[in-house]
């Protein structure tokens, strides 16, 4: 049936339902508003053809974090005495270079290093002991030499930094020496309190349990998804932040983002679940949680029905836009519609949703 006949049938059919046997000329000046929508939409309808509708497009995928955490530990006591000043609460974190009791009115700095202390350090011994105390000086911003030999910069960094909390300085009368029981140790540069054991006013011992802190985490991956995503710098969703994750990325190691995902909100809820897992099981449990991972810069794509599409192979296509053909790359589908780039760049109008016989547009 041609274009004509089809748009006259559906006048009739239109008319014939408002009672316009015969004084059809009437009843057309009377239906303005129906023949607007004809002019609008029926006739587009009865072409084969719609508007094409462009959106931004940003190919939003899940993806698996899974935080691979280790056992808590217990914190204890490095030296004997009563607890003059305490501050410990869960889910306070404890930093290294600061301090958070007081044992007889001293208050004791809090320490992480690489190894933890056996022995008293004094100037001129060598060892890998030593190589940690001075890296972590370091990395709290001390001058502390670069090496594994405990020199006057040692003393001196670790003074500085005991005076910020009020710890005991190393000093003449015994030596200069760094005494094994001088510090409380910490086996992470900072750690998340689960419960506080002690308490003011409490009498304790070297190796009296202080706390115990929260799994520590060890390493971090991320499982990609496994079709085809939309080339381009990709970044993951982070409570808002986006973070820069290329698409080959399997383990995040950057500090920076790792504190992004263990400050995040999934996190937080993946990780209540397997802290429940975790104490039934008297052991370590991974954290696992989803995030989403899009697109740095979203792109322009037209959302077109299946049957604008003609000669397609694999993703490349083509379509009928104001009654030429257009090269197109379909990206993906949703909601029974299919999204696609234009080639050329070139905007898309009347795009014919029926093309058979199309020309070829490359």
């Amino acid at each position: 049936m041609g274009l004509i006949a089809r748009v006259s049938m559906m006048l009739a059919i239109l008319m014939n339902s408002r009672g316009c046997y015969s004084r059809i000329p009437d009843c057309i000046l009377s239906k303005t508003f129906f023949l607007h929508l004809l002019a609008r939409g029926l006739l587009q309808a009865v072409a084969g053809s719609i508007t094409a509708a462009k959106s931004r497009f940003d190919d939003a995928r899940d993806v698996t974090v899974t935080v691979h955490t280790g056992t808590g530990r217990t914190v204890a006591s490095p030296k004997s005495g009563t607890i003059t000043a305490y501050g410990c609460a869960p889910g306070q974190t404890i930093d290294s270079g600061t301090s958070f009791i007081a044992v007889d009115e001293v208050p004791l700095l809090s320490l992480h290093t690489a190894v933890p202390p056996f022995r008293d350090l004094q100037s001129g011994m060598r060892g890998r002991d030593v190589a940690a105390l001075n890296a972590e000086l370091r990395r709290l911003g001390y001058a502390a030499p670069d090496g594994d030999a405990m020199t006057w910069d040692t003393i001196l960094a670790y003074n500085a930094l005991a005076d910020t909390v009020g710890a005991a300085r190393l000093v003449k009368d015994n030596g200069w020496t760094l005494a094994k029981d001088a510090y409380v140790w910490l086996d992470g540069q900072s750690v998340t309190i689960r419960s506080c054991v002690a308490g003011i006013g409490a009498s304790i011992d070297v190796k009296s349990e202080l706390l115990t802190t929260d799994s520590q985490s060890q390493s971090v991956s991320v499982t990609m998804p496994q079709d085809e995503v939309v080339a381009g710098d990709r970044v993951l969703d982070v409570d808002g932040r986006m973070v820069d994750m290329p698409q080959q990325t399997t383990a995040i190691t950057d500090s920076s983002t790792l504190a992004a995902l263990l400050g995040s909100d999934a996190y937080r809820q993946a990780s209540g679940t397997a802290e429940s897992s975790e104490s039934a099981s008297d052991g370590a449990s991974d954290v696992t949680f989803t995030l989403q991972w899009l697109l740095k810069t979203p792109i322009d794509v037209w959302s077109l029905p299946p049957t604008a599409f003609y000669a397609q192979h694999d993703e490349q296509a083509c379509v009928v836009s104001d009654g030429k053909p257009v090269a197109v790359t379909v990206i993906g589908s949703r909601l029974g519609r299919s999204m696609a780039t234009v080639d050329s760049g070139v905007a898309l109008g009347k795009v014919r949703t029926n093309p058979q016989g199309g020309k070829p547009c490359r």
